[in-house]
């Protein structure tokens, strides 16, 4: 009963209170109409993985035919409209469009968005991939009568990155040199551009490093000649050692340059200084020319291998004759106790061989008793010989010591 009340309680005035709600509610919205803003938000991708690269990024529309209620003093601008697209759970895919939402926020709270086009979008996320291409040198507009000599390049390849697809179109990076008319040579940092294999342009990728440097010999009598590969040997090898032979790749270089640079070369191409300095083996390098001033060549790096060797010699010691497998109720006599043996091998080999462990042995643990002739053994490390044993056997004679006599027995005690 008293619910009843409470809710039938003063009804007049409720009703009235309700009545005056909607009447206010009804101004508001007569007030604040639907209206439509002219002009377009451009989209923004946020939170972007750093694995993936975004295809033909110039073809997302931007949010345009904005509908919204706000007060009719309530100023509207371009910059209080933001538009954003997520990404944080996309996942690249080469092959696949991904639909995304778009989301259109009022930095005004007074302004209440409606309405707006496109709410959705198809993207092209892709996973990035690294290519290592060659850098190309274009020489661009040479002036009549220039010849340019072979181009320099540092590096001479580079790394290419960016969305899958686009990379894998990339067959090489140009660098572009205008030859100047003075006929100046070119010695410069130069941008790269990326090209196809039809030589169109390919955008969005990046270059890591993002230039090359480019050196290039220009003049009116440029000449090329094909001279043989000097290595450059610094250094003595270790005692008892010296070279054999030398093998270059490639064996000549074609070098460029004007008559008297090529002059300086005296025929040769001397690379950079390969050490030898206390080698005991064969030596192998990966160096660059070495080439004068004015002179330049387009072959890379030189393979260098020096090949060592060491004279052979002989070297006689006295060595100890040790016996193996002895029983302890033998007695072993020797008919030396030691022999000379004549060692063979490089120099540097019996230079380094400590023969105070060398012994030579002989097995008797099966021997009877009597005289024995024995060969000897000898073990010598790799690269060592043995050339002679003087003697090379001896005679082992084996004797059974007497048995003790027994003790006498003791007197009997009166």
């Amino acid at each position: 009963m008293r619910v009843v009340r409470f809710f039938l309680g003063n009804l007049p005035l409720k009703i009235g209170a309700v009545l005056l709600a909607v009447i206010l509610y009804g101004a508001m919205i007569a007030l604040q109409s639907t209206q439509q803003w002219p002009g377009t938000i451009a989209i923004e991708l946020v939170n972007q993985p750093a694995t993936a690269s975004l295809v033909d990024a110039q073809s997302i529309p931007p949010v345009q035919d904005i509908k919204y209620i706000a007060a009719a003093d309530v100023p509207v601008s371009q910059s209080l409209f933001r538009a954003t697209v997520d990404l944080s759970n996309a996942k690249p895919s080469e092959s696949d469009s991904l639909l995304v939402k778009v989301k259109l926020v009022a930095e005004d709270p007074r302004i209440q968005i409606i309405d707006y086009q496109p709410q959705q979008i198809a993207i092209k996320l892709e996973p990035i991939i690294h290519k290592t291409v060659q850098v190309v040198v274009d020489k661009v507009a040479v002036p009549s009568g220039l010849s340019p000599g072979a181009p320099i390049v540092t590096p001479p390849t580079v790394d290419v990155s960016g969305a899958s697809s686009i990379v894998r179109s990339v067959a090489y990076a140009q660098a572009s040199v205008r030859i100047d008319a003075s006929g100046l040579d070119v010695n410069a940092d130069v941008d790269l551009v990326a090209r196809d294999a039809s030589n169109n342009q390919v955008n969005n990728v990046t270059f890591n490093p993002r230039t090359v440097h480019v050196q290039m010999l220009i003049g009116s009598q440029i000449r090329t000649e094909t001279v043989p590969v000097d290595p450059a040997l610094t250094g003595t090898p270790a005692a008892g050692y010296w070279v054999t032979s030398i093998d270059i790749s490639p064996l000549s270089a074609a070098v460029s340059g004007q008559a008297d640079a090529l002059a300086v070369l005296s025929g040769k191409a001397s690379t950079q200084p390969i050490s030898v300095a206390g080698a005991t083996g064969d030596v192998t390098k990966t160096v660059n020319l070495a080439l004068p001033s004015g002179v330049a060549s387009t072959v890379g790096p030189i393979t260098v291998t020096v090949h060592l060797a060491s004279p052979s010699t002989t070297r006689s010691v006295s060595v100890g004759v040790v016996l193996l497998g002895a029983r302890t109720d033998r007695i072993y006599n020797l008919s030396t106790p030691s022999v000379i043996v004549t060692l063979g091998g490089a120099t540097a080999a019996l230079n380094a061989f400590d023969t105070s462990t060398l012994v030579a042995t002989v097995s008797v643990g099966t021997l009877d008793a009597g005289a024995h002739t024995l060969i000897l053994t000898i073990t010598v490390p790799p690269g060592i010989k043995v050339v002679t044993i003087s003697p090379a056997g001896i005679v082992v004679t084996v004797t059974v010591p007497p048995s003790p006599s027994p003790s006498p027995s003791p007197l009997p005690s009166v």
